[in-house]
């Protein structure tokens, strides 16, 4: 999908996805590194493969999401 060929494609723009409303979403292998998710509302969503390195989650709804293998580092 687009926004995740340009947030793979941006990797120096930090993303705002603060209160995103992401349930369900596909972001195998997207590059959610220091992206802005908190708050958002993540249940459900595949971040399979996703690099989260220094991303913000705090209150982010994680609740059944697949996170295998993603990476922090």
């Amino acid at each position: 999908d687009a926004q995740n060929n340009w947030l793979n494609e941006n990797p120096d723009v930090r993303s705002d996805l603060s209160d995103a409303k992401l349930r369900e979403a596909d972001l195998r292998g997207t590059n959610l590194s220091k992206a802005d998710l908190s708050g958002a509302k993540l249940r459900e969503a595949d971040l399979s493969g996703a690099k989260l390195h220094s991303a913000n989650l705090r209150e982010a709804n994680l609740r059944s999401i697949s996170l295998s293998p993603a990476y922090t580092a």
